[in-house]
């Protein structure tokens, strides 16, 4: 799926926090996505996981008394019917310190998105989901997108923090 491919794309926007899912949806519905879907617990969640084939899912850390990142290990475990285990999910969360990053990750979750954020987030963060998929691993210990982010097998690893990139080559 292209993000020019938008108004022919479903996505679910699943957040107990009623401003947040309303500044999501206004921000896709802008970008022209052209279905919308919100919940507000995790319970219709899963039930729309099951009903319905989704392109991409933004899912909050915290939804009340569960994480969102429940929610994740059930899209990842592959028993929807209607959904790919590769779904593409943007955990959003106001937690961004390293062990909640290293939970989300481990959890299988796509893309993290930290609260507040701008439209331009937004869209980064969807077009990096749904147009750079990273390699999808289901082992015993894991399933979901490669924790690590590769240009392609013969290059080294992408991204703004490369540390492994030379301070000459700046």
């Amino acid at each position: 799926m292209e993000l020019g491919d938008l108004k022919e794309s479903k996505i679910l926007i699943v957040d107990s926090n009623i401003f947040i899912a309303k500044t999501l949806f206004s921000i896709l519905e802008a970008f022209g996505v052209g279905k919308i879907l919100v919940c507000e617990t995790l319970n219709e969640a899963e039930k729309k996981l099951s009903n319905t084939k989704l392109d991409c899912v933004f899912v909050d850390f915290m939804m009340g008394n569960r994480s969102g990142l429940n929610f994740i290990k059930k899209v990842r475990e592959g028993k929807s019917v209607k959904n790919e285990q590769t779904l593409p999910i943007i955990l959003n969360t106001g937690m961004t310190d390293i062990d909640t990053i290293i939970m989300a990750r481990d959890a299988g979750v796509t893309e993290v998105i930290s609260k507040p954020f701008s439209p331009d987030q937004v869209f980064q963060k969807m077009e990096n989901a749904i147009n750079n998929p990273r390699a999808f691993i289901d082992v015993e210990e894991y399933v979901g997108p490669n924790r690590r982010r590769r240009r392609d097998s013969s290059e080294g690893w992408d991204g703004e923090n490369n540390r492994r990139q030379s301070a000459a080559s700046e």
